[in-house]
């Protein structure tokens, strides 16, 4: 019963602290009017007339000495207060509870002391004396209240507090509420940036977040939710060019965050006013996700979001001119977002969209091309892999054209002692193809054909492939490790074709170390009942390899590549040598002979087998035992 009558009281209290000062004055009352009452005689025992007025005189003037500095003080602080955040601290103090019971306490403690005082006489000092026991108890709570009340009020003056009880105060109206709520809101934060309080700045823009997020679930009309919306976007995109100014990135990314939050907000409300049979007719068309908008319903809401997107695009100029990382990341994700969640929602067509990402970026200079390119191209894979997982329909040529776009354009700008700021972007790359592998997505196929377009850097892009592969094939994922030593194959193909014999040798390198770390994963899982299958897996990857290997070794051949053809004899008997199927040895041993055939310079075969007899240990005894089992003694 105790504990339902303390939640009663702690709802009509905004903090816990005034709960245990309430249950002390009560504990206190209690223990002074027991005293009162068990010892009252003798200490009124001197009671007289002149005393006693003397007494109320003297608490009166002290109580209304107390309450007019008190409420001087307070009224002095709120201007200080309002001179750092907004005119409305004053609605606020006048509209809080604190200032009012403070009021009514003194009040009604004065006007008690002086009614007592008019009322005593001779005839009645003794009939009233009670009554004084009571004034001086008021006085004591009149006293005690200036603890709570000046806590409320500092806490009050904090800058949060002004911004919630701003943000707290319902306004229906669209005019009152830009003028009343978000104008001085506003106002705050831009104070709190130039003083670089981000504290605050994060609290208000939370505000501010927030209050756009309620008005764009409500059910008011969709025309003033674009109103509400644009008028502050206008003031936040105001408040970023005072960041900019400040050279504050953490300001700038906290403000950008937001704005990609209520413009997510806006994309998956905006079939709030559709019906519901009107929806399923339009989402059951596969094509929906190419851009629907309704009229009078939908519109508003894309129009919140095209706002917002604007915004965030001309910030992400100004960012990328600063050289700010994490702010340039931060901005392009919530970009990635809202283009993402666009088109689940059928926003608009997707190619609108990803053409502004690209476009940003073929307008940017040298050097900020350098610096954002791996941030632009990071976007890219995270919209494009997030699509492929959720299904959402679209064009692939769409996506090949911005991905080639940025590529080209990064590789345009790429000396050749600057390759390996490429190498961050390749992966991205990987990581699309690799995600439309676990989804059997056509993309697979296309992203191919980024990777043989790239006539610099060759080394990085083999060698951020070739890694990637090599991580697959130690976690023994099947379907990326064979679709990744296919992209190494186009590639060696290409590099074969032009002549460019350095390339074209790496490649056989890292298939070789793709096979044997597959197959040495997957030696240490062959325990059970599933070994059969994972064997058969292993050897799968092992023939799809040395498929790639007879191909591109006999292109080599035909093009007199000499390196190349040395590094495949190397990689077909080490393959030969580590694999115990007689199937898979027979094999290599054909495509060995028949390549010693083929070669114009039998003196390569000869150099290879030299320098596999010149091993030691167990490596010598494997070349040796597989040596003998092709025959190579005869030759």
């Amino acid at each position: 019963m105790i504990n339902n009558r303390i939640k009663r009281i702690k709802s009509f209290t905004s903090q816990s602290y005034l709960i245990y000062l309430l249950l002390f004055i009560a504990i206190l009352f209690i223990f002074i009017m027991t005293i009162f009452y068990q010892f009252g005689e003798s200490i009124f025992l001197n009671t007289s007339l002149d005393s006693s007025r003397y007494l109320l005189s003297a608490m009166a003037q002290a109580l209304a000495a107390i309450l007019a500095i008190v409420v001087g003080f307070s009224f002095v602080a709120f201007q200080l207060s309002a001179q750092f955040g907004s005119a409305r601290v004053f609605d606020l103090f006048l509209k809080g509870r604190a200032f009012w019971c403070l009021l009514i306490i003194y009040g009604s403690s004065i006007l008690y002391d002086l009614v007592l005082l008019r009322m005593l006489t001779e005839e009645t000092v003794e009939f009233l004396e009670t009554w004084i026991d009571i004034s001086v108890f008021l006085s004591f709570i009149s006293f005690i209240s200036l603890f709570p009340y000046a806590y409320k009020t500092i806490d009050q003056l904090k800058p949060e507090r002004i911004i919630q009880g701003i943000v707290k105060i319902k306004n229906d109206d669209v005019e009152s509420l830009k003028r009343d709520t978000i104008l001085p809101v506003v106002d705050i934060l831009n104070k709190a940036l130039r003083a670089n309080d981000l504290h605050t700045l994060k609290v208000g823009l939370e505000a501010l977040e927030k209050l756009n997020l309620n008005r764009i679930d409500s059910s008011i009309d969709g025309k003033d939710k674009l109103e509400i919306v644009k008028y502050y976007t206008g003031k936040i995109s105001r408040l970023t060019e005072i960041a900019l100014s400040e050279n504050d990135e953490s300001a700038v990314i906290e403000i950008t965050e937001s704005l990609g939050k209520v413009g997510l907000k806006a994309i998956e409300s905006r079939w709030i006013e559709v019906l519901e049979d009107e929806i399923a007719l339009f989402k059951s068309d596969r094509m929906y996700s190419t851009g629907i908008g309704i009229p009078n319903t939908t519109d508003n809401y894309d129009e919140i979001s095209k706002e917002i997107k604007e915004v965030l695009s001309n910030v992400g100029k100004r960012i990328i001119e600063r050289r700010w990382d994490k702010a340039t990341k931060s901005i392009l994700d919530a970009r990635g977002n809202l283009l993402i969640k666009s088109h689940e929602e059928g926003v608009l067509r997707m190619f609108d969209d990803i053409f502004v990402i690209t476009n940003d970026f073929s307008r940017l200079s040298k050097e900020e091309k350098i610096f954002s390119m791996q941030y632009f191209m990071g976007a890219i894979r995270n919209i494009v892999t997030e699509l492929i997982q959720k299904d959402v329909y679209f064009e692939d040529w769409q996506y090949n054209n911005a991905i080639k776009d940025i590529l080209e354009k990064s590789l345009e700008i790429i000396d050749k002692d600057k390759c390996f700021k490429i190498d961050r972007i390749i992966d991205y790359v990987v990581d699309i193809g690799i995600e439309a592998v676990k989804k059997n997505h056509k993309l697979k196929e296309d992203v191919k054909e980024h990777f043989t377009k790239v006539a610099k850097c060759l080394h990085v892009l083999i060698s951020s492939i070739g890694n990637r592969g090599y991580g697959t094939a130690i976690d023994s994922k099947k379907l990326e490790t064979i679709w990744i030593c296919s992209c190494l194959k186009e590639i060696g193909i290409s590099c074969a074709l032009k002549g460019l014999d350095e390339p074209t040798s790496h490649i056989f390198s890292f298939l070789e170390g793709i096979e044997n770390n597959y197959r040495v994963s997957f030696s240490e899982k062959i325990e059970g009942t599933n070994a059969n299958r994972e064997t058969d897996e292993a050897l799968e990857v092992t023939e799809n390899i040395i498929t790639i290997i007879e191909e591109l070794a006999n292109i080599s051949i035909e093009n007199r590549l000499e390196k190349a053809s040395r590094e495949t004899l190397i990689s077909l008997i080490r393959i030969g040598m580590m694999n115990e199927n007689i199937n898979l040895k027979k094999r290599i041993c054909e495509i060995l002979k028949f390549m010693h055939l083929k070669l114009e310079n039998k003196e390569i075969f000869k150099f290879v087998i030299d320098a596999y007899e010149k091993k030691q240990g167990r490596e010598l005894d494997k070349f040796k035992e597989f040596k003998e089992f092709c025959g190579f003694d005869e030759r």
